[in-house]
């Protein structure tokens, strides 16, 4: 017989069977097997799966997700056991673990047999352990599956922690973590430094379904796109459980089966280096212990892919030093330069797979960057690009400029960048590193690509380090290259130096200078200009025609003035493609970026003309053609100056000697005509002009005087006549000018003699001087502006060289000549001067004549008189005559000019005042006659001023007429002081029908009247001032009672010294009486 056993055992022997097995539906099976056992009935058991499903295992559900029954359901709500109404024997009770509802049990019986309280008691205690027991049954089973998934980490970790290759890694891991951890789809991505991008390296998958071929993903992610993006750039982790509900959630057509997803980024510290992407074909297939698991496994990816990385750029960093000292080894033994840049750009295109090479020199002094070397079919052809080293924009001038490498990998977000005509046509990455040597920055290298991203740090890093030794060998060329430049130099300059003592001519000089220039410097023109006076003159070029660079200097102002500031410059003026032409680029119409090199010539401080250089390329004079000129310059300056010097003297010599055979000719000469015959003999022999001719200017014509040398037909014309204006027109260019003509001659037309074509200025003066084949040169014979006649001399294109010299010459003797033709009218002016002065001395004897020989006396009255001219004769006079019945007239007056004409009108005037104041007794009357008699035959315009009166020596009254002159001073001592007798009518000659009236006074004993001219207040000191009639008071008022002859002395000394040292500057007449009694 079996022993029964008690429910508490029962419940026991449950628990431990329930702890001995992880199986869900086994441990169902055992409940409902022992709570049908201990209470006899039928059992049903629900549990929540979730709380007892470990995570990566596809398990069969075994339960309904929901209670089957509703007294279930309510038990399961409320946590409490539920019995349903009377008559029926079920009852569920829930399964907690704490407040942790893990299910319901209900338990059912036929309802005869309802449950009594103590089975009721038996079956919550079973629950409780059936709940306590199922928890530490499942907790024991996720610990083991804990330390499996630990297992499982560290095995994946072990298998990817020496693997040092990145692709070999990523592949390696997505496969493990999928096979392992049986997920969906596995995936890896990588963050680039400077890279706004991801890039995909690896994945894992479940097989797709029949008939579907899962495609890879994109293989490039943008940061912040996405939710692999968002995580990249914001390094925390996603974890979405329900894709339809994640906006950020990218759908992929070859994973369609995706439900969940979760993100981790591959962190180093806070730097992100990728991203483990791990989706589910589950919604909420991520429990959080796979969470942890997937977190471990991140860290231990990106520790490994850090590592793999470090790796691989160690690796790449030796390969390329490697590389780069194959290279270098490969160029440092090439000494060309254009060899070295071409092998530079081949080895980089063939053994590093870079397909767009360019190589750049760069010129400080010319601020330019020049192609020199590339890689491609279009190379050869862009030969010479120059780019601006100051332009703003651009890569290569930036980096030129900075010393800086410039890595961009997408150039449409580059504002600097701006195409160029090399390939790629659509470039889209570019690296541009200077080449460095010595702290200066000695070209570039460019290198484009028509893909983004194209270039990595690391190749960067390779570039920078061939860079460094591109340079060196570009410097060990340029320093050979330098150096047989400068033994050629040397050879040069010695050739050049030896014209410092040679005995050669100035043309020999310029010509080797430019000879030696053009071998070693790359020019089309080589051109040398001297100063004459202060203007350049083109004295000897190769490579242009010189009339045409002359012309080109004439016509073009601004190329002149170029030229000319190279003058002042301290150093050779490196022309730029803004700068002004000068005349040889004009001449030769080069392009606006033509290359030309200008360099003074000086000895000392004194300039001698400029050197120029010009070729028609851009960018082909830099800082060693500055100072390969600068020294020829110097050199070429001295045997410039020695030869200078040397001609200058032989110059000096013969022209001394030619001018002391003319003066010799001259002194012995007895007439002009002889003089001007020896002359323009004697110049043509002595200078070596072909003909010589004399022209005297007589008013406005000239008169052929003498010529020697001018074949018959033109002497015919030249000599035949008297030419008047616009008949000779060199001659009446020659005379408005005052100034040396030079015209231009027909070869063989005699009329075009009196025509020739003239130059209008200095410059064409002095071009046609230089170049012109027969020259017709016209000289005044002027002295202080006053022309005697015109030298005419006729040059011929012998001896064009000495030209200017022998013109000088000329110039010299027809200022000699020109010195015997004054003479010559001197003499005459003499002889005529000598005959006016006789003739004016007996002029003014005549005139005074007309002057009263002496004064007559009164009883009673004194008289006294003064007259003084500011020339030989004057135009003042007085006059004093007796009248009828004891008057006495008093007449003084002043003509509106001076010298002869005035006297002569003076004379007149009087003659008339003699005629007419015999018939009248008022002296306005009379003066009013004297206008009349003047008027009609005044054609001159002469006016006279007077003062006219009739004084009564009885009485002493004192009638007169003052006609526009100066008044009268009445001085009435003791009485009323000093009156002015002013103005009673208007100058005599002037107008007719003369108003004119009398005014009346009385002299008294002890007045004076004093008459006199304005030469008197008038008079003007040196400070511009007037003697004026205020001093003449004060010098009447405090003389002392002397004679009046004494007073108008006083009068004449105060005057002269009033305006000493300045002469008498008009006739001063005084004419004085004084009552005594």
């Amino acid at each position: 017989m079996k022993r029964r056993v008690s429910p508490w055992q029962a419940v026991i022997r449950l628990g431990e069977q329930l702890l001995e097995t992880d199986s869900l539906a086994l441990q169902r099976d055992r409940i409902l097997e022992a709570a049908a056992e201990m209470l006899g009935g039928q059992a049903v058991l629900w549990l929540d799966e979730s709380l007892f499903r470990l995570p990566g295992r596809n398990q069969t559900p075994i339960f309904p997700p929901t209670p089957p029954t509703d007294p279930m359901r309510r038990a399961i709500e409320t946590g409490e056991f539920c019995c349903p109404p009377e008559g029926e024997a079920r009852l569920a009770l829930p399964l907690k673990n704490g407040s942790l509802a893990l299910g319901v049990i209900q338990v059912e019986r036929p309802s005869e047999r309802p449950f009594r309280r103590a089975e009721i008691e038996s079956l919550e205690g079973m629950a409780g352990h059936i709940a306590l027991a199922l928890m530490a049954s499942h907790r024991l089973t996720v610990e083991q599956w804990r330390i499996e998934q630990l297992t499982l980490v560290r095995r994946v970790s072990a298998q990817i922690a020496n693997v040092h290759d990145l692709a070999e890694l990523t592949r390696r891991v997505t496969q493990l973590i999928q096979k392992t951890f049986n997920y969906y789809y596995v995936a890896v991505f990588t963050a680039e430094a400077g890279r706004d991008l991801l890039t995909f390296r690896s994945s894992a998958g479940q097989a797709p379904r029949r008939g579907r071929r899962r495609k890879s993903p994109s293989l490039e992610v943008r940061l912040g796109e996405g939710l692999i993006g968002t995580v990249a750039r914001s390094g925390e982790e996603a974890v979405v459980n329900d894709i339809t509900a994640e906006p950020r959630f990218r759908f992929i057509a070859s994973l369609p089966e995706t439900r969940s997803e979760v993100v981790l980024p591959l962190k180093i510290e806070e730097r992100v280096l990728g991203v483990l992407d791990v989706q589910s074909d589950r919604q909420d297939g991520f429990h959080p212990n796979d969470l942890l698991v997937l977190r471990a496994l991140a860290d231990n990816i990106a520790t490994a892919v850090e590592g793999a990385r470090l790796y691989s750029s160690l690796e790449m960093r030796a390969r390329q030093l490697a590389l780069a000292a194959e290279v270098s080894k490969d160029i440092t033994s090439i000494l060309d330069l254009d060899e070295l840049l071409n092998k530079v750009a081949a080895l980089i295109h063939d053994r590093l797979g870079f397909p767009y090479v360019y190589l750049f020199s760069v010129h400080p002094n010319r601020r330019q960057i020049i192609y020199e070397a590339g890689s491609g079919d279009r190379s050869p052809a862009l030969r010479g690009y120059m780019l601006d080293l100051d332009s703003p924009e651009g890569l290569i001038p930036q980096a030129a400029r900075s010393a800086q490498t410039l890595l961009v990998n997408d150039v449409s977000r580059e504002p600097l960048y701006r195409p160029s005509p090399f390939p790629p046509d659509d470039t889209r990455s570019e690296i541009v590193v200077p080449l460095v040597y010595n702290n200066q920055v000695v070209g570039i290298l460019d290198l484009q690509s028509d893909r983004l991203d194209a270039f990595t740090e690391d190749e960067c890093f390779l570039f920078e380090t061939l860079a460094d030794h591109i340079a060196s060998a570009i410097h060990n060329a340029d320093l050979y290259r330098t150096e047989r430049w400068r033994r050629q130099v040397a050879d040069s300059l010695r050739e050049v130096a030896g014209l410092l003592s040679a005995d050669v001519s100035l043309d020999d000089v310029l010509d080797a200078v430019l000879k030696e220039l053009q071998r070693n410097l790359p020019c089309d023109v080589a051109a040398i200009w001297l100063l004459e006076g202060e203007e350049l003159h083109l004295a000897h070029i190769h490579g242009a025609d010189l009339l045409e660079v002359e012309l080109a200097m004439r016509r073009w102002p601004e190329a002149a003035d170029f030229l000319s500031a190279t003058l002042e410059a301290a150093e050779p003026v490196i022309r730029k493609p803004t700068d002004p032409f000068f005349p040889t680029g004009m001449a030769l119409g080069f392009a606006a970026d033509y290359s030309s090199i200008a360099t003074a010539l000086r000895v000392g401080d004194q300039p001698l003309g400029v050197l120029t250089l010009s070729h028609h390329t851009a960018g082909r004079y830099g800082h060693e053609a500055q100072a390969m000129t600068a020294t020829f310059a110097s050199y070429a300056a001295a045997a410039i100056q020695n030869t200078r010097m040397y001609d200058a003297a032989q110059e000096q010599a013969y022209a001394s000697a030619a001018l002391l055979q003319v003066a010799q000719t001259v002194a012995d000469s007895n007439t002009l005509d002889e003089i001007l015959a020896s002359v323009v003999r004697i110049t043509p022999l002595l200078v070596g002009v072909q003909g010589c001719a004399i022209y005297l200017h007589n008013g406005e014509r000239f008169h052929p005087a003498q010529a020697y040398g001018f074949p018959d037909e033109a002497n015919a014309v030249l000599m035949g006549r008297d030419f008047g204006p616009g008949e000779f027109r060199l001659l009446d260019a020659v005379r408005e000018n005052g100034r040396m003509v030079v015209g231009l001659l027909a070869p063989a037309i005699p009329e075009d003699w009196l025509d020739p074509e003239q130059a209008q200025t200095a410059e064409e003066t002095l071009y046609a001087i230089q170049t012109g084949e027969r020259l017709l040169v016209g000289l005044p014979l002027m002295i202080k502006g006053d022309l005697y006649g015109v030298m005419l001399a006729l040059e011929t294109a012998e001896a064009r060289r000495f030209r200017q010299k022998r013109i000088e010459i000329i110039v010299s003797i027809s200022q000699q000549v020109a010195l015997s033709l004054q003479n010559e009218h001197l003499q005459q002016e003499m002889v005529a001067r000598e005959r006016l002065e006789r003739e004016i001395e007996v002029a003014r004897q005549i005139q005074r004549t007309f002057l009263p020989d002496h004064l007559p006396e009164f009883p009673g009255w004194e008289l006294a008189a003064s007259w003084k001219t500011a020339r030989q004769v004057g135009g003042d006079f007085y006059d004093v005559f007796e009248l009828p019945g004891r008057r006495l007239g008093l007449f003084i007056a002043d003509v509106s000019d001076k010298g002869v004409p005035a006297a002569l009108f003076m004379a007149l005037t009087r003659t008339l005042v003699r005629a007419v104041v015999y018939d009248t007794a008022s002296p306005a009357d009379a003066l009013r006659r004297v206008n009349a008699l003047i008027i009609p035959d005044n054609r001159q315009e002469m006016f006279v001023t007077a003062v006219y009166g009739v004084l009564s020596l009885d009485s002493g009254e004192f009638r007169y007429a003052n006609a526009g002159h100066n008044p009268p001073l009445w001085a009435c001592r003791d009485e009323d002081g000093i009156e002015f007798l002013r103005r009673t009518g208007a100058a005599l000659g002037v107008i007719e029908d003369l108003p004119m009236e009398d005014r009346t006074i009385t002299l008294r004993p002890g007045h004076c009247l004093l008459l006199y001219t304005d030469g008197l207040t008038e008079a003007f000191s040196l400070q511009d001032e007037p003697y004026g009639e205020e001093r003449l008071t004060r010098l009447v008022e405090s003389a002392n009672a002397g004679s009046l002859r004494e007073l108008l002395d006083a009068i004449e000394a105060s005057v002269t010294g009033f305006t000493d040292p300045l002469p008498l500057a008009d006739d001063m007449t005084m004419l004085a009486i004084r009552r005594s009694v």
